[in-house]
């Protein structure tokens, strides 16, 4: 009997880990399905109606900077649009943080809207690179709709005024770079994007791939700036997210990522586990289990 024991293959750890790596993956495939089928046709309508009033306000805040367009006023256009993309960039990295790092599916409001998405992403990251131009951008187009009511309707540019020019175009291009985030999101997804965005991507001027490939490591904690990327070396170099998480766990008690590391299996997967699409949405708010 002993001398079988030792003939026996040893259950090694690296077939142990083997073994919870094929259930993790499967697990993460399960848990992609469930959010896709998540996007409904309410979101779909909502969306629509979004990207078209956007397109319309646009459209006459343009027109209302039109008038003003002179040569010697280029300089308030550079300037302008150069400091909207950076803030742009600074938002979209909150944004992108703040959903990644908290909340669930059950979260009112963006739970199943916002977060669901970033859920999704996160477990299929090429699937961004088939959705249309409404489902890339309904989300982003909706938050710059009430700035652009404004733009359109109620702000004047008085006659030679550079001040009231440069706000209106600070504004007006803040609101173009948040409505084309995820777009340019995408763009960074795609393993051949349109020669025009590659240059663009190869020049800085957007989001490069190679920038935004950090941020898809587990677990997903840098790198959270998307529209150019241009903040996501110096915001790590300080620590800026490490801090505010530190900040929020300490006031709140919440942990960081905890629902993004349920829905991408980042802890390891029994043997026995195989959750059904009802169980997997009853868990939805679960914390996952702590590392032995």
């Amino acid at each position: 009997m002993q001398h079988n024991q030792l003939m026996e293959p040893p259950v090694t750890a690296s077939v142990r880990s083997t073994s919870s790596t094929t259930q993790a993956f499967s697990k993460r495939k399960e848990n992609a399905v469930v959010l896709a089928q998540s996007y409904t046709t309410g979101k779909r309508a909502g969306e629509i109606i979004c990207v078209t009033l956007y397109v319309l306000l646009l459209a006459v805040t343009l027109y209302n900077i039109f008038p003003h367009l002179k040569l010697q006023n280029s300089w308030i256009i550079v300037v302008s649009c150069v400091l909207a993309m950076t803030l742009a960039d600074l938002v979209s990295g909150l944004v992108h943080w703040g959903a990644d790092t908290w909340g669930t599916l059950d979260t009112p409001l963006v739970g199943k809207t916002f977060i669901r998405s970033f859920r999704e992403h996160h477990l299929d990251p090429f699937r961004i690179t088939v959705h249309d131009v409404i489902e890339t951008n309904g989300d982003n187009c909706m938050t710059t709709l009430p700035v652009l009511a404004i733009l359109a309707f109620k702000v004047d540019i008085r006659e030679e005024n550079a001040g009231d020019l440069f706000k209106v175009w600070f504004v007006a291009f803040f609101c173009i770079w948040v409505s084309l985030t995820n777009q340019i999101h995408k763009w960074a997804h795609m393993l051949k994007p349109p020669r025009t965005v590659a240059l663009l991507q190869d020049w800085y001027i957007i989001l490069p791939r190679k920038n935004h490939q950090i941020h898809h490591h587990t677990p997903f904690d840098r790198f959270y700036c998307i529209t150019t990327g241009w903040l996501n070396p110096l915001l790590g170099s300080i620590g800026f997210w490490k801090r505010m998480e530190s900040t929020i766990t300490w006031l709140t008690g919440e942990i960081p990522r905890k629902d993004d590391a349920f829905w991408t299996v980042q802890q390891p997967v029994s043997d026995n586990a195989h959750s059904s699409k009802d169980q997997i949405l009853k868990e939805i708010t679960r914390p996952a289990p702590r590392a032995a």
